[in-house]
Parts: structure tokens; C-alpha cells; sequence
């Protein structure tokens, strides 16, 4: 039996505001009554006479629904809905395309599938160069597997993120859990030819057990991280729940503000900001905290570390604001490698 085939069967109900009824099953098998209306639903999707599609038309596999989550992503729906199953959606690398929405319903989970991710840069949604994407997820998650990728025959790697985003435009990020990565919940990261993510915004996110960060910051400009929680990162360095760190003097950290967070319980510092890279030809930094707390067993509360070369030093504003730092390990705030000047 086909996976294609098999992942009809095993689409018993359509949870959408569409009116598209279930399939008839009966003995395992498609009845000569079964409508036809899933396939009917995907072509008008294709001819522009529905902005609004099922990732479950598609089809499902308990197994391995790569195929079928792709197709829906990839058609040419605006918004995207992606139902609760029987069973997760268990997926290998999902790359995700602009000018979309995509909503994943509350109690629906989207796992990695096990024995893959093998690159040492595989990630499970990745989006290059894209804008105008809107992905709500209240009550669903996105999972690996940060165990496996530890041991053979996995290549020792800290960039196989939950939700890997490079140089984008005008992203939302709302409601979702990401956790066990065996790199990142979420890497904010250059685009092909450098460009920095624009207009991002992460809200009422959950980042929980990542390998490396919580969210790494690379490259941004005017983001937006609010009502998130970064928790229990471990596993390679730096290990904190928000580490902002370009990688090149061109990159961007501008305008990037984080209010009414909570960061806890990770093994490295809470916010790290490492701009070594950076020197004094660098667009200034600016970077907020409003109403922030760290709290638990953090390595530290906030780390700013620049150059400690005179006169190259990257400059800019890093602004605290109303937060509180309950760490019980070292100093609330570190200042360090920095120029007397």
C-alpha cells in the first residue's frame, strides 16, 4: 500500500470552517461512495477559488506526513490550517514560504521525525528570504528530538533549530512551544545575500529545552519579543535563553526590544549579548528590556561583552528597564571585555 493512499485512509475528519465531509471508511478500504470532495477542495485551492485550505486534504501518515505538510505549505492557499490529528504530524524538514498563514490548532503537535535531521544545519520549518508570514500555534508545539542528536550517528551540530528564520520580512510568531532542538527554539539568521530579518515579531512563545539558546538573535532589525518564556536550555554553549551575537561587523541588531518576558533556569546566562564580531564601522546597537525577569538557576541574569580594543568597539544603546534579576548563581549584571573608553 502507498503512503499516498494510506494517508487517506487515515484522514477521518476535516476540522475546518469549510463545509468538506469526512471520508467513508469501511472494511480498510475506499468505498465507491467516498466523495471526492478533499481533491475537489486542493484544485480550487490551485485555481485561486479558495484562499483557505486543510493541510489534512493533502493526506496524513502517522509515520512520516513530510509529503503532505509540504504540499499544503507549498500550494497556493493564504492560509494554511493545520488540523489536530490522531497522532502527531510527524515530519522531516519543512521549508515555509512567504505571503501566508499558517494556523496550528490548539493540542497539535509537529515532531521531527527520528533518524533524521542528519545535516548538521537541518532544521524542521525553515524560511530563507521570505515576508509576510504569520504562523499562530495557541496550545501546539514543535518538537525534537535534542537527546538523539547528541550521540552517533549524528554529527555533532548546534544548528539544527525548531524554527530557523534568515534575513525575512515582516514575520509573526504567536502562541507556540518549541522545544527540544537539538540547536535553537528560534534562530533569527542572514539571508542569502546577507539581509537581516525585518519587522519580527515573537509573542506568547514558548521556548523550552533547547540545545543551545532559547532564541539566538544573528541578525535584526525592528523585533519584537514579548510575552516569551525561555527555559532550561542546555547542552553546548553559550546555553542561555536569549543570546543576541551577530556573526559579521554588517550584521544588524537594531531596535530589537524584549518586554514582559520571563527567562529561567538555563545553563548558561539568561540574556547573553556577544558582539565581538561587531566594531566601530557597525551600525550602533539598540537593544531594550522592558519589564523582564530572569529567575531560577541561570548561569547569571544579563551578559554584555563588546571588543576590548580601543577605538573599534561597535557603540549604541543596550537599555534596562523595570526588570528583575532573581538568579541565585553570580552577579545581576555583567559588563565585560570592553574598552575603558
Amino acid at each position: 500500500m502507498s503512503s499516498g493512499f494510506r494517508g487517506w485512509m487515515t484522514f477521518f475528519a476535516i476540522m475546518s470552517l469549510t463545509n468538506i465531509c469526512a471520508f467513508c471508511i469501511q472494511g480498510g478500504q475506499r468505498t465507491d461512495a467516498e466523495p471526492t470532495a478533499s481533491i475537489q477542495a486542493i484544485q480550487e485551492v490551485e485555481a485561486g477559488q479558495r484562499d483557505t485550505a486543510n493541510a489534512a486534504w493533502w493526506g496524513f501518515d502517522p509515520e512520516d506526513s513530510t509529503q503532505y505538510l509540504q504540499a499544503a505549505l507549498k500550494s497556493k492557499a493564504k492560509k494554511v490550517i493545520v488540523p489536530k490529528m490522531s497522532s502527531p504530524w510527524i515530519v522531516d524538514r519543512i521549508e515555509l514560504l512567504g505571503n501566508k498563514e499558517i494556523v496550528i490548532e490548539p493540542g497539535v503537535e509537529i515532531v521531527a521525525k527520528r533518524g533524521a535531521f542528519q545535516g548538521k544545519a537541518d532544521s524542521l520549518f525553515t524560511a530563507s528570504n521570505q515576508e509576510n508570514l504569520v504562523i499562530t500555534g495557541n496550545g501546539a508545539t514543535l518538537r525534537m528530538w535534542r537527546e538523539d542528536y547528541a550521540q552517533p550517528p549524528y554529527e555533532k551540530a548546534e544548528w539544527r533549530h525548531c524554527l530557523s528564520l534568515r534575513g525575512c520580512r515582516n514575520v509573526t510568531i504567536q502562541g507556540l512551544t518549541l522545544r527540544d532542538s537539538g540547536g535553537d527554539g528560534i534562530y533569527l539568521g542572514a539571508g542569502k545575500n546577507g539581509e537581516p530579518n525585518q519587522n519580527i515579531v515573537i509573542r506568547d512563545v514558548v521556548c523550552d529545552k533547547n540545545y543551545r539558546q532559547g532564541i539566538s538573535v544573528i541578525t535584526a532589525q525592528d523585533l519584537l519579543i514579548e510575552n516569551v518564556i525561555l527555559s532550561n536550555t542546555g547542552g553546548t554553549p553559550p546555553q542561555a535563553g536569549i543570546d543576541f551575537e551577530p556573526n559579521r561587523p554588517t550584521e544588524l541588531l537594531s531596535n530589537c526590544v524584549m518586554r514582559n518576558c520571563v527567562i529561567e533556569n538555563n545553563r548558561g546566562y539568561a540574556i547573553h549579548l556577544y558582539a565581538g564580531a561587531m566594531n566601530a564601522d557597525s551600525q550602533p546597537i539598540s537593544i531594550r528590556l522592558e519589564n523582564c525577569r530572569t529567575k531560577g538557576t541561570n548561569a547569571g541574569s544579563l551578559s554584555i561583552v563588546t571588543r576590548n580594543r580601543t577605538d573599534e568597539a561597535v557603540k549604541g544603546t543596550f537599555e534596562v528597564v523595570n526588570c528583575r534579576f532573581e538568579d541565585s548563581e553570580t552577579a545581576g549584571i555583567i559588563v565585560c571585555s570592553k574598552p575603558v573608553d
